[in-house]
Protein backbone atom coordinates (compact mmCIF):
# COMPACT_ATOMS: atom_id res chain seq x y z
CA UNK A 1 0.00 0.00 0.00
CA UNK A 2 1.08 3.58 -1.39
CA UNK A 3 2.08 6.13 2.07
CA UNK A 4 1.50 9.77 1.22
CA UNK A 5 3.07 12.59 3.00
CA UNK A 6 -0.11 14.17 5.20
CA UNK A 7 1.38 17.38 5.95
CA UNK A 8 1.98 18.51 2.16
CA UNK A 9 -1.39 17.51 1.04
CA UNK A 10 -2.56 18.96 3.61
CA UNK A 11 -0.98 22.15 2.95
CA UNK A 12 -1.37 21.93 -0.55
CA UNK A 13 -5.48 21.78 0.23
CA UNK A 14 -5.18 25.06 2.37
CA UNK A 15 -3.90 26.84 -0.42
CA UNK A 16 -5.67 25.61 -2.99
CA UNK A 17 -8.66 26.45 -0.54
CA UNK A 18 -7.17 29.72 -0.39
CA UNK A 19 -7.03 30.53 -3.78
CA UNK A 20 -9.63 33.47 -4.66
CA UNK A 21 -11.76 33.27 -7.66
CA UNK A 22 -12.92 36.14 -9.49
CA UNK A 23 -16.12 35.29 -11.33
CA UNK A 24 -17.24 37.05 -13.91
CA UNK A 25 -20.41 39.66 -12.46
CA UNK A 26 -23.62 39.42 -14.08
CA UNK A 27 -25.09 41.93 -16.50
CA UNK A 28 -27.48 42.87 -13.66
CA UNK A 29 -25.00 43.73 -11.10
CA UNK A 30 -22.75 45.61 -13.78
CA UNK A 31 -25.37 48.10 -14.51
CA UNK A 32 -26.42 48.18 -10.40
CA UNK A 33 -22.45 49.12 -10.06
CA UNK A 34 -22.60 51.53 -12.37
CA UNK A 35 -25.65 53.33 -11.30
CA UNK A 36 -24.10 53.89 -7.90
CA UNK A 37 -21.51 55.67 -9.36
CA UNK A 38 -23.78 57.92 -11.38
CA UNK A 39 -24.06 61.05 -10.09
CA UNK A 40 -27.65 61.26 -11.22
CA UNK A 41 -28.48 58.82 -8.78
CA UNK A 42 -28.46 61.95 -5.78
CA UNK A 43 -31.16 63.40 -7.96
CA UNK A 44 -33.53 60.41 -7.21
CA UNK A 45 -32.59 60.44 -3.41
CA UNK A 46 -33.58 64.15 -3.48
CA UNK A 47 -36.99 63.47 -5.14
CA UNK A 48 -37.58 60.64 -3.07
CA UNK A 49 -36.75 63.06 0.05
CA UNK A 50 -39.22 65.72 -1.37
CA UNK A 51 -41.86 63.17 -1.90
CA UNK A 52 -41.30 62.35 1.74
CA UNK A 53 -41.62 65.57 2.69
CA UNK A 54 -45.10 66.60 1.19
CA UNK A 55 -46.16 63.09 2.44
CA UNK A 56 -45.59 64.32 6.52
CA UNK A 57 -47.41 67.50 5.86
CA UNK A 58 -50.32 66.17 3.70
CA UNK A 59 -50.86 63.21 6.90
CA UNK A 60 -50.81 66.24 9.38
CA UNK A 61 -54.30 67.38 10.39
CA UNK A 62 -53.03 71.26 10.41
CA UNK A 63 -52.78 73.13 7.76
CA UNK A 64 -49.85 75.01 8.74
CA UNK A 65 -47.61 75.40 11.90
CA UNK A 66 -49.30 76.27 14.89
CA UNK A 67 -48.65 79.99 16.97
CA UNK A 68 -48.65 80.86 20.39
CA UNK A 69 -49.10 84.34 21.95
CA UNK A 70 -49.07 85.70 25.75
CA UNK A 71 -50.78 89.80 26.05
CA UNK A 72 -50.62 91.23 28.95
CA UNK A 73 -52.66 95.02 29.49
CA UNK A 74 -51.91 97.44 32.63
CA UNK A 75 -53.46 100.81 33.46
CA UNK A 76 -50.45 101.56 36.01
CA UNK A 77 -48.77 104.33 32.98
CA UNK A 78 -52.18 105.90 33.19
CA UNK A 79 -55.10 106.09 35.49
CA UNK A 80 -54.13 103.70 37.68
CA UNK A 81 -56.93 101.93 38.57
CA UNK A 82 -55.84 98.52 38.89
CA UNK A 83 -56.74 97.31 35.74
CA UNK A 84 -55.17 94.22 34.98
CA UNK A 85 -55.46 91.76 31.88
CA UNK A 86 -53.68 88.45 30.90
CA UNK A 87 -54.22 86.05 28.14
CA UNK A 88 -52.97 83.23 26.76
CA UNK A 89 -53.62 82.13 23.21
CA UNK A 90 -53.16 79.70 20.84
CA UNK A 91 -54.03 79.39 17.13
CA UNK A 92 -54.10 76.17 14.83
CA UNK A 93 -54.65 76.71 11.25
CA UNK A 94 -56.73 74.26 9.73
CA UNK A 95 -57.06 72.92 5.76
CA UNK A 96 -60.00 73.89 3.73
CA UNK A 97 -61.85 71.35 1.99
CA UNK A 98 -60.05 69.61 -0.95
CA UNK A 99 -56.95 71.24 0.07
CA UNK A 100 -54.95 68.17 2.44
CA UNK A 101 -56.28 65.43 -0.72
CA UNK A 102 -54.73 67.73 -3.39
CA UNK A 103 -51.60 67.93 -1.44
CA UNK A 104 -52.13 63.81 -0.87
CA UNK A 105 -51.75 63.67 -4.61
CA UNK A 106 -48.90 65.74 -5.04
CA UNK A 107 -47.45 63.70 -2.38
CA UNK A 108 -47.92 60.39 -4.34
CA UNK A 109 -47.00 62.12 -7.84
CA UNK A 110 -43.67 62.85 -6.46
CA UNK A 111 -43.01 59.86 -5.37
CA UNK A 112 -44.21 58.32 -8.33
CA UNK A 113 -42.16 60.59 -10.49
CA UNK A 114 -39.05 59.61 -8.42
CA UNK A 115 -39.46 56.11 -8.66
CA UNK A 116 -39.98 56.43 -12.56
CA UNK A 117 -36.59 58.66 -12.46
CA UNK A 118 -34.27 56.00 -11.15
CA UNK A 119 -36.21 53.17 -13.57
CA UNK A 120 -34.99 55.85 -16.21
CA UNK A 121 -31.13 56.02 -14.57
CA UNK A 122 -31.11 52.39 -14.54
CA UNK A 123 -32.14 52.02 -18.22
CA UNK A 124 -29.87 55.10 -19.48
CA UNK A 125 -26.49 53.69 -17.75
CA UNK A 126 -27.59 50.06 -18.65
CA UNK A 127 -27.36 51.38 -22.13
CA UNK A 128 -24.05 52.49 -21.63
CA UNK A 129 -22.60 49.08 -20.03
CA UNK A 130 -24.07 47.46 -22.95
CA UNK A 131 -21.87 49.94 -24.99
CA UNK A 132 -18.69 49.49 -23.45
CA UNK A 133 -19.14 45.25 -22.92
CA UNK A 134 -19.60 45.56 -27.04
CA UNK A 135 -16.94 47.50 -27.37
CA UNK A 136 -14.51 45.16 -25.46
CA UNK A 137 -16.09 42.26 -27.76
CA UNK A 138 -14.82 44.40 -30.89
CA UNK A 139 -11.54 45.10 -29.31
CA UNK A 140 -10.98 41.69 -27.86
CA UNK A 141 -11.71 40.20 -31.42
CA UNK A 142 -9.24 42.11 -33.02
CA UNK A 143 -6.45 41.44 -30.59
CA UNK A 144 -7.11 37.69 -30.86
CA UNK A 145 -7.24 38.20 -34.54
CA UNK A 146 -3.93 40.09 -34.69
CA UNK A 147 -2.13 37.90 -32.35
CA UNK A 148 -2.84 35.03 -34.42
CA UNK A 149 -1.87 36.62 -37.50
CA UNK A 150 1.36 37.45 -36.06
CA UNK A 151 2.04 33.99 -34.80
CA UNK A 152 0.77 32.77 -38.11
CA UNK A 153 3.11 35.29 -40.07
CA UNK A 154 6.33 33.75 -37.40
CA UNK A 155 5.55 30.42 -38.65
CA UNK A 156 5.64 31.60 -42.56
CA UNK A 157 8.90 33.46 -41.95
CA UNK A 158 10.84 30.27 -40.29
CA UNK A 159 9.32 28.07 -43.68
CA UNK A 160 10.77 31.41 -45.91
CA UNK A 161 13.90 30.86 -44.67
CA UNK A 162 14.42 27.77 -44.72
CA UNK A 163 14.13 27.78 -48.14
CA UNK A 164 16.20 30.48 -48.59
CA UNK A 165 18.69 28.52 -46.82
CA UNK A 166 17.90 25.78 -49.30
CA UNK A 167 18.71 27.95 -52.09
CA UNK A 168 14.95 28.04 -53.28
CA UNK A 169 14.14 31.96 -52.49
CA UNK A 170 15.85 34.74 -52.79
CA UNK A 171 16.93 36.39 -49.82
CA UNK A 172 14.76 39.45 -51.01
CA UNK A 173 11.94 36.74 -50.47
CA UNK A 174 13.07 36.66 -47.12
CA UNK A 175 13.67 40.61 -46.02
CA UNK A 176 9.73 41.39 -47.42
CA UNK A 177 8.23 38.03 -45.32
CA UNK A 178 10.60 39.79 -41.88
CA UNK A 179 8.30 43.11 -43.06
CA UNK A 180 5.39 41.52 -43.23
CA UNK A 181 5.81 40.01 -39.68
CA UNK A 182 6.64 42.98 -38.21
CA UNK A 183 3.53 44.93 -39.99
CA UNK A 184 1.80 41.60 -38.28
CA UNK A 185 3.47 42.35 -34.81
CA UNK A 186 2.88 46.29 -34.56
CA UNK A 187 -1.28 45.49 -35.66
CA UNK A 188 -1.02 43.26 -32.79
CA UNK A 189 0.13 45.89 -30.78
CA UNK A 190 -1.92 48.28 -31.71
CA UNK A 191 -4.95 45.90 -30.97
CA UNK A 192 -3.43 45.20 -27.26
CA UNK A 193 -3.62 49.14 -26.54
CA UNK A 194 -6.99 49.26 -28.06
CA UNK A 195 -8.33 46.65 -25.45
CA UNK A 196 -6.42 47.54 -22.82
CA UNK A 197 -8.11 51.77 -23.11
CA UNK A 198 -11.49 49.78 -23.69
CA UNK A 199 -10.51 47.95 -20.36
CA UNK A 200 -9.45 51.09 -18.44
CA UNK A 201 -13.06 52.71 -19.38
CA UNK A 202 -15.09 50.05 -18.22
CA UNK A 203 -13.20 49.69 -14.99
CA UNK A 204 -13.57 53.77 -14.54
CA UNK A 205 -17.22 53.61 -15.01
CA UNK A 206 -18.32 50.63 -13.59
CA UNK A 207 -15.66 49.64 -10.69
CA UNK A 208 -15.26 46.18 -12.32
CA UNK A 209 -12.39 44.41 -13.23
CA UNK A 210 -14.42 41.57 -14.82
CA UNK A 211 -17.26 41.69 -17.51
CA UNK A 212 -20.48 39.90 -17.88
CA UNK A 213 -20.57 37.56 -20.76
CA UNK A 214 -23.79 38.36 -22.79
CA UNK A 215 -25.78 35.74 -24.73
CA UNK A 216 -24.39 34.71 -27.67
CA UNK A 217 -27.41 34.86 -30.06
CA UNK A 218 -30.11 37.64 -28.52
CA UNK A 219 -33.84 37.38 -29.58
CA UNK A 220 -35.08 40.80 -31.78
CA UNK A 221 -38.04 41.96 -30.14
CA UNK A 222 -40.89 42.30 -32.39
CA UNK A 223 -42.74 44.92 -30.61
CA UNK A 224 -42.95 48.42 -31.05
CA UNK A 225 -42.98 51.58 -28.35
CA UNK A 226 -45.14 51.29 -25.18
CA UNK A 227 -46.12 53.32 -22.21
CA UNK A 228 -44.23 51.10 -20.14
CA UNK A 229 -40.88 52.53 -21.59
CA UNK A 230 -38.80 54.00 -18.67
CA UNK A 231 -38.58 57.31 -20.48
CA UNK A 232 -41.80 57.27 -21.39
CA UNK A 233 -43.14 56.26 -17.98
CA UNK A 234 -41.48 58.72 -16.35
CA UNK A 235 -42.27 61.79 -18.95
CA UNK A 236 -46.06 60.58 -18.06
CA UNK A 237 -45.57 60.68 -14.49
CA UNK A 238 -44.26 64.43 -14.71
CA UNK A 239 -47.45 65.30 -15.96
CA UNK A 240 -49.52 63.79 -13.59
CA UNK A 241 -47.00 65.24 -10.85
CA UNK A 242 -47.40 68.92 -12.49
CA UNK A 243 -51.20 68.28 -12.42
CA UNK A 244 -51.37 67.47 -8.75
CA UNK A 245 -49.21 70.82 -8.68
CA UNK A 246 -51.85 72.92 -10.56
CA UNK A 247 -54.75 71.71 -8.22
CA UNK A 248 -52.59 72.12 -5.31
CA UNK A 249 -52.10 75.75 -6.46
CA UNK A 250 -55.64 76.02 -6.91
CA UNK A 251 -56.92 74.92 -3.96
CA UNK A 252 -54.36 77.02 -1.66
CA UNK A 253 -55.91 80.28 -3.45
CA UNK A 254 -57.60 80.95 0.10
CA UNK A 255 -55.20 81.03 3.15
CA UNK A 256 -55.74 78.42 5.73
CA UNK A 257 -58.30 79.26 8.30
CA UNK A 258 -57.35 79.47 12.38
CA UNK A 259 -59.02 78.93 14.96
CA UNK A 260 -57.79 80.56 18.11
CA UNK A 261 -58.34 79.08 22.20
CA UNK A 262 -57.98 81.35 24.61
CA UNK A 263 -57.45 81.23 28.38
CA UNK A 264 -58.19 85.44 29.97
CA UNK A 265 -57.70 86.62 33.83
CA UNK A 266 -58.28 90.23 34.22
CA UNK A 267 -59.75 92.36 36.41
CA UNK A 268 -61.74 95.95 36.08
CA UNK A 269 -59.60 97.63 39.04
CA UNK A 270 -57.58 97.07 41.95
CA UNK A 271 -61.30 96.81 44.19
CA UNK A 272 -62.28 94.13 41.63
CA UNK A 273 -61.63 90.32 42.15
CA UNK A 274 -59.65 88.86 38.82
CA UNK A 275 -62.16 86.46 36.79
CA UNK A 276 -61.11 84.14 34.41
CA UNK A 277 -62.53 83.08 30.96
CA UNK A 278 -61.79 80.79 28.05
CA UNK A 279 -62.61 82.12 24.42
CA UNK A 280 -62.36 80.38 20.88
CA UNK A 281 -62.20 82.52 17.54
CA UNK A 282 -62.06 81.05 13.97
CA UNK A 283 -60.67 83.21 10.97
CA UNK A 284 -61.25 82.89 7.37
CA UNK A 285 -59.45 85.35 5.02
CA UNK A 286 -61.22 85.45 2.15
CA UNK A 287 -59.02 84.46 -1.14
CA UNK A 288 -58.61 86.25 -3.55
CA UNK A 289 -57.38 84.81 -7.30
CA UNK A 290 -54.91 87.98 -7.64
CA UNK A 291 -52.75 87.07 -4.61
CA UNK A 292 -51.92 83.69 -6.17
CA UNK A 293 -52.42 84.01 -9.16
CA UNK A 294 -48.27 83.61 -10.15
CA UNK A 295 -48.34 80.51 -8.69
CA UNK A 296 -51.37 78.98 -10.23
CA UNK A 297 -49.79 81.04 -13.73
CA UNK A 298 -46.40 79.03 -13.11
CA UNK A 299 -47.98 75.61 -12.41
CA UNK A 300 -49.89 76.04 -15.67
CA UNK A 301 -46.52 76.62 -17.47
CA UNK A 302 -44.98 73.75 -15.97
CA UNK A 303 -47.70 71.27 -16.46
CA UNK A 304 -47.58 73.00 -20.43
CA UNK A 305 -44.12 71.63 -20.17
CA UNK A 306 -44.63 68.29 -19.22
CA UNK A 307 -47.12 67.76 -21.68
CA UNK A 308 -44.59 68.98 -24.41
CA UNK A 309 -41.84 66.85 -22.98
CA UNK A 310 -44.51 63.96 -23.17
CA UNK A 311 -44.49 64.81 -26.91
CA UNK A 312 -40.95 65.25 -27.37
CA UNK A 313 -40.05 61.96 -25.84
CA UNK A 314 -42.18 60.39 -27.76
CA UNK A 315 -41.25 61.74 -30.87
CA UNK A 316 -36.99 61.70 -30.30
CA UNK A 317 -38.15 57.72 -29.74
CA UNK A 318 -39.66 57.04 -32.70
CA UNK A 319 -37.01 58.50 -35.01
CA UNK A 320 -34.61 56.36 -33.06
CA UNK A 321 -36.66 53.43 -33.36
CA UNK A 322 -36.63 54.04 -37.07
CA UNK A 323 -32.52 54.74 -37.44
CA UNK A 324 -31.46 51.81 -35.52
CA UNK A 325 -33.79 49.65 -37.53
CA UNK A 326 -32.11 50.69 -40.41
CA UNK A 327 -28.86 50.25 -39.15
CA UNK A 328 -30.20 46.69 -37.96
CA UNK A 329 -30.73 46.08 -41.42
CA UNK A 330 -27.47 46.80 -42.61
CA UNK A 331 -25.29 44.80 -40.48
CA UNK A 332 -28.02 42.21 -41.21
CA UNK A 333 -27.09 42.47 -44.47
CA UNK A 334 -23.11 43.40 -44.39
CA UNK A 335 -22.85 40.15 -42.34
CA UNK A 336 -24.20 37.84 -45.40
CA UNK A 337 -21.98 39.31 -47.68
CA UNK A 338 -18.89 39.94 -45.23
CA UNK A 339 -19.39 35.96 -44.66
CA UNK A 340 -18.97 35.44 -48.71
CA UNK A 341 -16.37 37.30 -48.70
CA UNK A 342 -14.35 35.69 -46.22
CA UNK A 343 -15.17 32.35 -47.83
CA UNK A 344 -13.60 33.38 -50.91
CA UNK A 345 -10.06 34.91 -49.73
CA UNK A 346 -9.95 31.84 -47.60
CA UNK A 347 -10.00 29.59 -50.54
CA UNK A 348 -7.69 31.73 -52.52
CA UNK A 349 -5.48 32.07 -49.58
CA UNK A 350 -5.24 28.14 -49.47
CA UNK A 351 -5.03 28.23 -53.52
CA UNK A 352 -2.22 30.41 -53.33
CA UNK A 353 -0.37 28.32 -50.09
CA UNK A 354 -0.33 24.92 -52.27
CA UNK A 355 0.89 27.07 -54.97
CA UNK A 356 3.62 28.42 -52.93
CA UNK A 357 4.21 25.01 -51.78
CA UNK A 358 4.74 23.65 -54.65
CA UNK A 359 7.08 26.67 -56.47
CA UNK A 360 4.14 27.52 -58.47
CA UNK A 361 3.77 30.55 -57.26
CA UNK A 362 5.47 33.68 -55.64
CA UNK A 363 5.64 34.78 -52.30
CA UNK A 364 4.24 38.48 -52.90
CA UNK A 365 1.04 36.50 -54.44
CA UNK A 366 0.67 34.89 -50.91
CA UNK A 367 1.18 37.25 -49.04
CA UNK A 368 -0.95 38.98 -50.59
CA UNK A 369 -3.85 36.89 -50.43
CA UNK A 370 -2.59 36.32 -46.92
CA UNK A 371 -3.59 40.16 -46.59
CA UNK A 372 -7.05 39.74 -47.65
CA UNK A 373 -7.79 36.82 -46.26
CA UNK A 374 -6.89 38.87 -42.83
CA UNK A 375 -9.02 41.68 -43.25
CA UNK A 376 -11.69 39.34 -44.57
CA UNK A 377 -11.65 37.43 -40.83
CA UNK A 378 -11.35 40.79 -39.50
CA UNK A 379 -14.01 42.37 -41.16
CA UNK A 380 -16.18 38.90 -40.72
CA UNK A 381 -15.76 38.79 -37.23
CA UNK A 382 -16.81 42.48 -36.40
CA UNK A 383 -19.71 42.10 -38.55
CA UNK A 384 -20.60 39.78 -36.36
CA UNK A 385 -20.54 41.17 -33.16
CA UNK A 386 -22.07 44.17 -35.15
CA UNK A 387 -25.20 42.91 -36.33
CA UNK A 388 -24.93 41.57 -32.07
CA UNK A 389 -24.60 45.01 -31.21
CA UNK A 390 -27.36 46.72 -33.21
CA UNK A 391 -29.69 43.48 -31.58
CA UNK A 392 -28.96 44.67 -28.52
CA UNK A 393 -29.34 48.53 -29.50
CA UNK A 394 -32.60 47.63 -30.69
CA UNK A 395 -34.18 45.78 -28.06
CA UNK A 396 -32.53 48.30 -25.28
CA UNK A 397 -34.24 51.02 -27.41
CA UNK A 398 -37.50 49.56 -26.82
CA UNK A 399 -36.69 49.60 -23.09
CA UNK A 400 -35.50 46.23 -22.58
CA UNK A 401 -32.89 45.16 -20.42
CA UNK A 402 -31.23 41.77 -21.20
CA UNK A 403 -30.51 39.57 -17.32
Amino acid sequence: MRKFPLIPLLLAALLGAAAPVFAAPTLDEAIQAAVQRDPQLQQAASERALARGYKRQADSWLGGDPSASLSYYSDQIGSDYGYREMEAAVSLPLWLPGQRDARQNLAHAIGDQADASMALLRWRVAGEVLELIWSLRLAESDEELADAQWASARQLVKAVERRVQAGELARADLLMMQQDTLTREVDHENARMALDSANATWRAYTGLSEVPVLPADQPLLERGLDTTHPLLRREQLRVVQMTARRDDSRRRRQSAPEVSLYARRDRGSSLDPFGNSLGAEISVPFGMKYSTAPQVAEAEAALARARMGLASAKRDLELKRVQVGQELQRTRKALALAERQNQLADARMAMNQRAFDLGESDLFLLLQARSQAAAAARHLTRTRIEYQRAVSRYNHLLGEIPQ
